[in-house]
Formats: C-alpha cells, sequence, structure tokens
C-alpha cells in the first residue's frame, strides 16, 4: 500500500519513465521545470510532486499558495476553471468597472418560489482571482459580533479578536490626503488598519456633490457617522475603502497580490488556468489527489497531493466537487449513482447571499456631476479619463456605477417596529427555507443560526441592511443578514453541467418584514430636505402611491436580485451534529486530508461585503496549517 508521498512521487516517476521510453513525448509535450512561479499545463501538473493541491484560485485558494510556498521545502499547484485576466481596464480601473467580462456563463437560479417563480442569473467569477477580480472593490470587515456568533455555533476560538491580527496582515492602508479627507468626511483609526500586507486599499481621491447631500440626509435620519467600518462599529454611515493601490488607482486583487506579487521567486507555486477540478481522488478516506479537466472540454487529468486537497472553488462550486466526489447527502448520491465516501446532509445546504433591492430615482434638479455622468456626457467622460491617466484623480478613481458612501443600519436603527418583527421571528416554528424532508441535522444547524441571528438583531450588535446612493438614478438596498435559507446540489455527473442553484430568497416572511422597513427608511432619508432640494422621486416600478406592506412585498418579488455574488455557507463549519461540513478547523468530516478554505465554509453572513473577511481567514488557515504541518516559520518549534 502506498504511503501519500509516495503515491505523489510514484506517479511522477511513471510519466519520467514513459518519457525515457517514448522520447516522441518530449517532443511533443516538453516537460520543464521551472525557475519561478510559473502557469503550468495539464502534463506539466500532471508530471510534479506537490505538497498541497488547491482547488480554486480566488481569494482564499491564492492566499494559501502564497503562504504555504512562503517554505521552499513546500510545492503548491493551484487549479483554476478561468483564465487569466488581461488586465483590462473593466477589470483594474474602477471607473471603466466591467465585471461581466469574467462571469461564469449560463448561470440561472432554478425558480425562485419567493419572487414569483423567476429564475434569474447568478454571477459568480471565472477567472484566476476568483471574485476579487470581478467585485466592486469594496474593503470593509464584518462586525465583532458576527465572528463571535461565528464561535458560538460550535466552532471554539473562533472570534473578532482571533481574527483581527490576521485582517491586519493581510492588508496595507493607504491614508487619504488629509485635507480631502477632512473636506469629505473620511476618518479611520490607524490602530485597526494594517500597513505591511499585499492587500493594497485606500479610498477614492474624489467624490461626486450630491453625496454631500445623502450624508447630511442620513444624518437627519438619525444616522450617526461613523469613525472607522473597520474597528468594528460600522452601524451609521461612511465612505467605504476600496480594494485599489493607491499609487496607481488600480484594484488590486488576489492575483496581482498573491500571485504576482511573489511569482519571480517562487519555483515551487504553480498555477494551472483554464481547468476545472471534477472530484476529489481518495484512499479509503484519504485525500490524496484531484481529477481535473480543460473547462471547455477534454481529456480528464490528476493532480496528486503529499500533505492535502484544499477545495477553494467558491459556495457554488465547492459543494458541486464534494458531491459529485462522493461526499454529500446519501440520497442525492445515490440519485446519481455516485459511490458514497462520506453521508454529510450539510453538503451544498444552508445557502445564503446578501439579496439586493434597487429602487429608482428621477432628480429634476440634480446636482452635476454624478455617478451617471461618465456613461451619459463624453465630454466629461473624456476630461475624467485624462485626469485619471494623467494624475490618477477625479472620477475614475470611484468603482462606475457607485457613489463613495453607504449606511449600515441594524433593526433597532431602522424601524420602531423591531421588537415585533424578532418576536414573529422567534415565534415561528416552520422551517419557511427548508424542504419537508430536510434532514435533522441541517434543520438542527437552521434553527441554532436562526436563534443567534434573531439575538443580532435584538442586542442591535450587527448591520441588518444597508442603504447606497449612487448619486444618479437610483438606491440599492441590501439585506445582509438574512434567515431564508436555499442549496446548491448537482444535476448529473458531468463535471461541466452548471449546478442546480436555488437561494429560496424571502421564503421566510420575516426577511419580508426587515426589507420593508429597510425600504422605509430610505423612504425617510430620501425625503429629507437635503435630498428633496434635489427634485428626488422614486420611479416605478415604485412610487409614492405604493403605500401598504402587501403592495410593497409584491413589487419587492418582481424586482429583488437573490444574489449580489456574495454566495456563501455551502459547507457550513459546525458540528456534524447541526448539519456541518468542515470542523473549526475546516477539515472535512469523515475523511482525512481534505479542507474547505473558501467562503463555502462560513456558517451565515457577516454584516458586510466578504472581500476582507476571505483574505484574512486565508492568512488565519495558512498559519495553521503551517503550525500543524511544520512549516516554513514552525519548522524549529
Amino acid at each position: 500500500m502506498y504511503g501519500k508521498e509516495q503515491l505523489g512521487k510514484s506517479f511522477g516517476g511513471l510519466l519520467v519513465s514513459l518519457l525515457v521510453v517514448c522520447p516522441s513525448l518530449i517532443e511533443a509535450n516538453p516537460v520543464r521545470v521551472p525557475r519561478h512561479a510559473t502557469v503550468v499545463d495539464s502534463l506539466s501538473a500532471a508530471a510534479s510532486n506537490y505538497t498541497f493541491v488547491i482547488a480554486g484560485g480566488g481569494i482564499a485558494g491564492l492566499t494559501l499558495a502564497d503562504r504555504l510556498t512562503e517554505d521552499p521545502d513546500v510545492s503548491v499547484l493551484v487549479i483554476d476553471a478561468g483564465p487569466l485576466d488581461q488586465g483590462e481596464d473593466g477589470i483594474m480601473v474602477p471607473g471603466s468597472f466591467s465585471p461581466w467580462l469574467y462571469f461564469w456563463p449560463n448561470l440561472f437560479t432554478t425558480n425562485e418560489v419567493g419572487l414569483n417563480n423567476r429564475s434569474v442569473f447568478t454571477p459568480i467569477a471565472q477567472v484566476v482571482g476568483g471574485g476579487s477580480t470581478i467585485n466592486a472593490m469594496v474593503f470593509v470587515r464584518g462586525k465583532p459580533d458576527d465572528y463571535n456568533k461565528w464561535g458560538d455555533v460550535g466552532n471554539p476560538g473562533w472570534s473578532w479578536k482571533k481574527l483581527l491580527p490576521f485582517f491586519l496582515k493581510s492588508e496595507n492602508f493607504t491614508r487619504p490626503d488629509p485635507s480631502f479627507a477632512k473636506t469629505a468626511n473620511i476618518s479611520w483609526d490607524d490602530s485597526v488598519r494594517g500597513n505591511g500586507g499585499p492587500v493594497q486599499y485606500t479610498y477614492p481621491n474624489y467624490y461626486y456633490p450630491g453625496s454631500a447631500n445623502w450624508w447630511n440626509a442620513a444624518q437627519s435620519a438619525g444616522l450617526p457617522a461613523v469613525k472607522d467600518p473597520n474597528g468594528g462599529d460600522d452601524l451609521g454611515i461612511y465612505w467605504f475603502p476600496h480594494a485599489v493601490d493607491a499609487s496607481t488607482r488600480t484594484r488590486s486583487h488576489s492575483r496581482r497580490n498573491h500571485y504576482d506579487r511573489v511569482k519571480d521567486s517562487r519555483p515551487n507555486y504553480h498555477i494551472l488556468p483554464s481547468n476545472m477540478v471534477s472530484k476529489v481522488i481518495f484512499r479509503g478516506t484519504t485525500a490524496v489527489g484531484v481529477e481535473y479537466l480543460p473547462t471547455a472540454g477534454g481529456k480528464t487529468s490528476t493532480a496528486y497531493a503529499a500533505k492535502e486537497v484544499i477545495l477553494a472553488a467558491g459556495a457554488l462550486n465547492s459543494p458541486k466537487i464534494l458531491q459529485l466526489s462522493g461526499i454529500g447527502p446519501k440520497n442525492l448520491l445515490q440519485k446519481h449513482m455516485i459511490p458514497i465516501v462520506v453521508d454529510l446532509p450539510g453538503v451544498g445546504a444552508n445557502l445564503q447571499d446578501q439579496l439586493t433591492l434597487k429602487v429608482g430615482y428621477t432628480a429634476s434638479r440634480n446636482l452635476f456631476p454624478n455617478s451617471g455622468s461618465i456613461a451619459n456626457n463624453a465630454t466629461y467622460a473624456a476630461e475624467q479619463r485624462a485626469l485619471y491617466d494623467s494624475k490618477k484623480e477625479g472620477a475614475y478613481t470611484i468603482v462606475s456605477t457607485l457613489s463613495t458612501n453607504i449606511a449600515m443600519l441594524n433593526l433597532k436603527q431602522t424601524t420602531s417596529s423591531y421588537k415585533q418583527i424578532i418576536s414573529k421571528g422567534r415565534a415561528a416554528v416552520a422551517p419557511y427555507s427548508l424542504s419537508s424532508d430536510v434532514d435533522a441535522t441541517v434543520l438542527a444547524g437552521y434553527a441554532a443560526q436562526r436563534r443567534l441571528i434573531l439575538e443580532q438583531y435584538e442586542s442591535g450588535k450587527a448591520g441588518i441592511g444597508s442603504l447606497h446612493w449612487n448619486t444618479a438614478d437610483g438606491v440599492t438596498i441590501y439585506l445582509n443578514k438574512p434567515l431564508s435559507r436555499g442549496a446548491v446540489t448537482i444535476n448529473s455527473i458531468n463535471p461541466l453541467e452548471n449546478p442546480l442553484v436555488n437561494y429560496r430568497t424571502v421564503t421566510d416572511p420575516v426577511d419580508v418584514e426587515v426589507l420593508t422597513a429597510l425600504f422605509r427608511k430610505n423612504r425617510e432619508l430620501m425625503s429629507a430636505p437635503d435630498m428633496a432640494s434635489l427634485g428626488v422621486a422614486e420611479a416605478a416600478p415604485f412610487g409614492e402611491q405604493i403605500t401598504s406592506d402587501s403592495e410593497l412585498a409584491s413589487v419587492f418579488r418582481e424586482v429583488i436580485d437573490p444574489s449580489n455574488a456574495h454566495q456563501c455557507c455551502t459547507a457550513a463549519m459546525m458540528p456534524r451534529a447541526l448539519g456541518g461540513v468542515v470542523s473549526s478547523e475546516q477539515k472535512v468530516y469523515g475523511v482525512k486530508d481534505l479542507r474547505v478554505a473558501d467562503i463555502s465554509y462560513w456558517p451565515f453572513q457577516v454584516s458586510a461585503a466578504p472581500t476582507a473577511t476571505m483574505y484574512a481567514s486565508g492568512e488565519q488557515l495558512a498559519d495553521a496549517i503551517k503550525k500543524e504541518h511544520k512549516l516554513a516559520e514552525y519548522k524549529r518549534q
């Protein structure tokens, strides 16, 4: 019986023997030993011996690969379904933001019962760097209570205090110009901002004049200014920082900060793009490698890992890989005649996102310029692009279609009816978002999560939603802490086929009530004198004539987007008895040497966009793996 390290060496040795016997293989497919980190092809990957194989090259995957290859005796292969981006303006320049350049193709939900049975496109990335390559660059942390509650759901040691050093390690904050910051109401706390990490972040150096009206109106509506949203208290209004390099004013995505930064000095760091991991290879119940194939279709290849296989393919594709590998709900695996490695009912369950509700506005006396001016005024756009190219200043430093500030609210700030909403949530006994045949462990985990989230509603320690006016034609309302739960499951054994995705958005009535409260708070803000002076008015399908909760809910179901590309939680870090898939060390239950590193491991959403948290958790996991295997700085300990 081969051990894992012997298995990897044997496979590589077999290929070398074939090349000796059949030298024509060398001529057709030369295998080169690189002197630095490199993008490899399938034959080179199969011929190499890797310590770790990582499925997915987003934030988690590339952070791990970077930190693990700090040990020269470690080799890492990252396999990603997407290509390398080409540095397009739509990716790198905030004002040219074009995320659709690398959307995963043809990924739609099944009919969403809470949204009038609509099937909705669901955005995830298909590019090396993952979501960090196509997201809106917002770089904010969740609240302390978010991470503390992760600990409370059965993960000892998880807390804000534990994560904070890794937030700081991950990032390099560049302060804005002091005079500009004073004028623009930008504030921060240096003690909670990192300044030596690879992720560059800062603030835009420009704002649209209407932002001041919105800021003043928000204060009129009772929302305070926040000193630093990344310091643990983000309830109120603030400028949101961006994952942008202050020197170049271009996106700082994970490929740039965790691969390009080190590639010239890391011969032990390989990336295989445009290939999709189809399954994990097991020897008994020990993960020893992966099968993969070109994303465009083609021959299946294998790569072996001497120590661990790590899944980092995202909240929709990591559970897909697990299910195709024989880890998941028994009935699903039997339906597709997949040999069962572990019956884990929670794989693919617990799907969550942060829905968006876009409310259109007209503004008869709006200020020029605004976020629509680049698209609608060619002269202004050319002037601002020239300013950006020459001085890295102006409107192109702001992500296209966005403004620069946002309001984060807890439930008490949102509505005076917060106690009634919480009471209704606690009185509910039906698992509205779960199927009638839900596994008992998954149901128990849902109940535990629901209890903790309702505690957050009551304590006011979490932002349940946020409001953002783009200064032109619309407000986006975000629901950050949903109680509804969806699922992702394979549709066939074909690894190239997209999984079945359904968020079951707003199937829990409490979510509708919270969204209604956020909508009404936004109405209050937008009718304050500073906004009324701009002549703002709700546009169809909303409008002042729609007043009752039932009328609003009816429109919501027609226009809600169930996904803000913040999918999470489908391989949840919870006890197995609560439908969990991974332990507090992110190890998959029932097998050895297999972890989940991406956002799938979250038990439930945080009160923020996920980017900053994923960088920090990637740093934390890398440190834990180094310590466990006595790598790099832990070798002598």
